[in-house]
């Protein structure tokens, strides 16, 4: 039988080595860093951070990309606001048991020189994704991009310096021809357009665009009438036909991504089985049927 001095001894040994072994624990970690996004505004930054704390720590400390930050706000899985401190560029969060908390700030790390944006910022423990305003073209990186999409940029960790400009918005002039006729169309955005045409056939306008910067078109309703279909990348997106006279129409789109945007009156997106020779088809199918019934019907009785 295992006697009370032994099981004494044993408890004063579990309670000393406890926090022993905890700090140990710890030192590989407190935390674990999943991503780091950095909407890049006008003036500021906003940084949006995910971190998987351990779940034995009732605190953590993140490195923010840049001592100048505000508007520090972290809360945990259940969506409740964690309480949280600066210090410089270290950030300190009650995380209270926390598995998973969003942590989000402004940095102000924007710098703009004679029409030239430079974004300056730290990123110590993962790659950072960058995403600039939409138009922008980059000037210069200090260090190669791990990649480039859509207006999102992907940087390995460490000190980046980022330049860009922000494109001017253009009014593209355009002619569209059918039966004969030259119909003017205007494209207004800060994205390059090119590819610009119009099938007949379908009777739809296309264009590719290079960003995700809004799109005005102004279109003659004699050449193409609305309601409108658009579609980017063969997706339907959404789009405003936010005004419109007699003449023309005004269509508003905000594509997600870049690539190749249509434009087609919604009648003309109806799939093919509703045509017409498909719709005398499923008719006679359908009075075939009812004659055999009635026949079938008649001789049973």
């Amino acid at each position: 039988m295992v006697s009370w001095k032994l099981c004494g001894w044993f408890l004063f040994l579990l309670l000393v080595a406890f926090p022993l072994f905890s700090s140990i624990g710890l030192a590989y970690g407190e935390y674990k860093e999943m991503s780091i996004k950095i909407v890049v505004l006008p003036s500021k930054a906003r940084v949006i951070e995910e971190i998987n704390p351990r779940t034995i720590v009732s605190t953590i400390n993140i490195q923010a990309i840049s001592p100048k930050i505000s508007h520090i706000l972290a809360t945990d899985e259940k969506n409740t606001v964690l309480v949280t401190s600066q210090n410089q560029n270290v950030i300190r969060i009650d995380t209270l048991g926390a598995s998973h908390v969003i942590l989000t700030y402004d940095a102000d790390i924007v710098n703009n020189n004679s029409g030239v944006t430079t974004i300056d910022y730290n990123s110590t423990n993962l790659e950072s994704s960058v995403v600039l305003p939409p138009g922008s073209d980059i000037v210069s990186v200090n260090n190669i991009p791990n990649d480039i999409k859509n207006g999102t940029i992907t940087m390995p960790i460490g000190h980046m310096l980022i330049s860009y400009v922000v494109r001017t918005v253009n009014q593209n002039n355009f002619m569209a021809t059918t039966n004969g006729t030259k119909y003017p169309v205007d494209v207004i955005t800060a994205s390059k357009i090119e590819k610009f045409g119009f099938d007949v056939s379908s009777k739809s306008l296309s264009m590719n665009i290079d960003n995700q910067a809004p799109v005005l078109v102004i279109v003659p309703k004699s050449l193409l009438a609305g309601p409108y279909a658009v579609q980017l990348n063969g997706k339907i997106i959404q789009s405003k036909e936010y005004y419109e006279n007699s003449t023309h129409a005004w269509i508003r789109i905000d594509p997600l991504e870049s690539g190749v945007m249509k434009i087609s009156s919604s009648s003309a997106t109806i799939p093919e089985f509703f045509s017409l020779p498909a719709f005398v088809l499923v008719v006679a199918m359908i009075c075939a049927m009812m004659i055999i019934r009635k026949k079938t019907f008649q001789y049973q009785f």
